[in-house]
C-alpha cells in the first residue's frame, strides 16, 4: 500500500491481504476526494461517477477472483457486492437528477463499504489465509473472524 492511500485504511479494516488491502485503501482514498471535490459543485461529475463506479467493479472482480483460486464458495458475497453496485450506481443516478445529496451518497457509499469490510471482508481475508497455510475447512467455510479472535 502506498503512504499516501493508506493514511485512508483504518488497521481495524485491515484484512491482511495485500491486494484487497491496496484496493480498500484507495476506494477510501478516492472517497475523501470525491468528498473535496463536490464541496464546488452540489454534483459529482460524470467521469468522476464513472471512475467510482470502474474501481468498485474492479475490487468486487478481485475478491471474487481470489475466493475462486482459492475454492472458496463467494456466491453469497458475491450478491451483497451485486446489490451494492446496483444501488450505488440508482444513487448517483438520482444524485444527476437533482432528487439527493451527492455528499449523502457519498457518505452511505462510505458506510456501506466499511460495513461490508468488517461484516464480509474480513472472513474472506481469513479464509484465504487459512488456505494459503493449509488450514482451510471446506466443511467450515468463512469462519467469522471476531470468533477466531477469541
Amino acid at each position: 500500500m502506498n503512504q499516501e492511500t493508506a493514511a485512508f485504511l483504518p488497521s481495524t479494516l485491515v484484512i491482511n491481504i495485500e491486494e484487497i488491502d491496496d484496493q480498500h485503501a484507495a476506494l477510501f482514498s478516492r472517497l475523501a476526494a470525491l468528498k473535496v471535490l463536490c464541496l464546488d459543485t452540489p454534483d459529482l461529475p460524470l467521469a468522476e461517477a464513472e471512475a467510482l463506479m470502474n474501481q468498485l467493479r474492479e475490487h468486487c472482480a478481485t475478491e471474487e477472483r481470489l475466493a475462486g483460486e482459492n475454492g472458496l464458495n463467494f456466491s453469497a458475497h458475491a450478491r451483497k457486492h451485486q446489490k451494492m453496485l446496483d444501488a450505488i450506481a440508482k444513487a448517483i443516478d438520482e444524485v444527476h437528477q437533482q432528487k439527493i445529496d451527492v455528499f449523502g451518497v457519498l457518505r452511505y457509499i462510505e458506510y456501506w463499504f466499511e460495513r461490508h469490510i468488517r461484516e464480509e471482508d474480513l472472513n474472506l481475508g481469513r479464509n484465504l489465509q487459512q488456505v494459503s497455510s493449509g488450514l482451510y475447512d471446506p466443511e467450515k467455510p468463512f469462519t467469522l473472524a471476531r470468533a477466531a479472535a477469541m
